[in-house]
């Protein structure tokens, strides 16, 4: 069995991209008995070090929450269905404040109403993160279910076997990433039907991009590792589509890739090809049910996040600190903050932002930024990687034989590398990763089961996507040229780049 999260002797561990520090401790503190209970999961993921983008667990206690979330599905009682509810449901909730958020005038409120919000939206955060690591055990069992299932329906070596597992692990309804993709499109449609000048919109052009950014902005904030989507990024977005329609494509195709029609299509023509008995019906139900939950959390989280920015941009400006590193400082830190002390100085958001490590016991977090003690930490946490100039994956999106420049992207900093043609190289993509997916000839990920981002939107943008490398991001490096065979998921080093 394969699993985002890797066996490396006495741990498990799983490529951790650089989150804020101050996420990073939310996170943490998330998996709690009262958390994780809201739930029904026993199993309480308390301890775990993350060094160098890498997260650790002591082996016997994640392979005890992976068995008790699988056994769950395996005795069908009712469990998931209770569990996709409930997550829904506190989904939506942190989606909506997320919209209240931004509306808020914060400079009209006092210290006091700044860490009430402050505490409200942190355990909203932690009340849907407590269960947030059951999506990997969750994507394995499913991706392995309906392997096992349709080879009773047709040869696992057809060309449309991947295909049709690929099919069955779509979202059953549209993501949000979806849904700005079409309308982006739809506004580039408009406008280079009345010939509008891209680099001198008219006034209606760019009201019709300003309620775009209202709607859709968030997208591109991550957990807040980037900026929101700014009026430049979807000028230079809608560029990048006149290029391709120059280039021969055409508008109707984009949009379909990446539309709810495409995916019923595919659905139907899938389920008339083999037409499941009803118990294999209801593990593709439920697959597709976990996918459309899966993406629709970050969803939620991003947009919770953007709204909460100006929160943080606030508590900033008030103790007079970089806006741009406030999300670099711990929960404790911030609310320190609202009660007059002082932030971290020059000198120590120099050391985090160089690196740092932390080490998580009981739910409670210990940041480290000394070099020296992160060195000593390397000598029991490390993966080991033999070097190779080829590697294996699974297909998340089908294509032929690729070659392209490596562009590895270990933090959204690293984006701007990826220029139209490039090999695009993540451990795992979020949406604040589609600018560069847009642009990319082919995509390679460390991890991700087949409803996580990168599979999902790989397939929406039609780019072939080869995920599950293990060590992709380890082995290859930057403008590397690199072939990635999108039928097979062999990834081959043709070229090493000259330093």
């Amino acid at each position: 069995m394969s699993s985002a999260v890797m066996h490396s002797g006495k741990w498990r561990i799983k490529p951790s991209g650089k989150l804020p520090i101050f996420l990073r401790f939310m996170i943490n503190s998330a998996f709690n008995k009262e958390d994780t209970g809201k739930v029904e999961i026993k199993t309480v993921l308390c301890n775990r070090t993350f060094l160098n983008h890498m997260m650790y667990w002591e082996a016997s206690e994640y392979n005890s929450f992976e068995k008790e979330v699988i056994d769950h599905l395996k005795a069908n009682d009712g469990w998931f269905e209770r569990y996709c509810q409930r997550e829904l449901e506190e989904c939506e909730n942190l989606y909506k404040k997320g919209l209240e958020l931004k509306k808020i005038n914060w400079k009209e409120k006092d210290n006091s109403e700044l860490k009430e919000s402050l505490a409200d939206i942190l355990n909203k955060y932690r009340s849907l993160v407590g269960a947030w690591y059951a999506q990997y055990p969750l994507d394995e069992y499913f991706e392995n279910a309906i392997e096992k299932n349709l080879a009773e329906y047709i040869p696992s070596s057809d060309s449309v076997f991947r295909n049709l597992v690929l099919t069955f692990t779509d979202p059953e309804k549209a993501t949000e990433v979806s849904q700005e993709r079409i309308a982006l499109l739809e506004i580039a449609k408009d406008f280079f039907e009345k010939m509008e000048d891209l680099d001198g919109l008219s006034a209606e052009a760019r009201n019709i991009i300003d309620d775009h950014l209202d709607k859709y902005a968030y997208i591109n904030r991550g957990l807040a590792t980037s900026r929101p989507y700014s009026f430049e990024d979807i000028i230079n977005r809608l560029k990048e589509i006149k290029k391709q329609v120059d280039a021969g494509e055409r508008l109707e195709d984009m949009a379909y890739s990446a539309s709810e029609d495409k995916v019923e299509a595919d659905y139907k023509t899938a389920l008339d090809k083999i037409k499941p008995k009803p118990d294999f019906l209801e593990i593709i139900r439920k697959a597709k049910h976990h996918s459309y939950l899966r993406n629709r959390r970050v969803e939620a989280f991003f947009n919770a996040d953007f709204g909460a920015s100006f929160l943080y941009s606030e508590i900033a400006r008030r103790s007079d600190f970089n806006p741009d590193e406030i999300m670099e400082i711990t929960d404790e830190e911030m609310f320190g903050a609202l009660e007059g002390k002082s932030l971290p100085d020059a000198e120590e958001m120099a050391r985090r932002h160089s690196n740092y490590a932390m080490i998580v016991r009981n739910s409670k977090t210990q940041l480290i930024t000394d070099p020296e003690e992160i060195k000593k930490m390397e000598k029991d946490y490390f993966v080991d990687v033999v070097k190779s100039e080829e590697l294996k994956g699974k297909v998340a999106c089908s294509g032929g034989v690729i070659r392209g420049r490596a562009k590895i992207c270990l933090d959204k900093k690293d984006i701007p590398k990826v220029n139209k043609g490039d090999i695009l190289v993540a451990q795992f993509t979020t949406p604040d990763f589609v600018v560069a997916m847009e642009k990319a000839a082919a995509i390679i990920a460390d991890q991700g089961g087949l409803s996580s981002h990168a599979a999902i939107v790989s397939r929406e943008l039609g780019v072939p996507c080869v995920m599950d490398t293990k060590n992709g991001t380890r082995i290859i490096h930057d403008n590397d040229l690199v072939e990635v065979d999108a039928k097979t998921g062999v990834i081959k080093i043709i070229e090493r780049a000259t330093s």
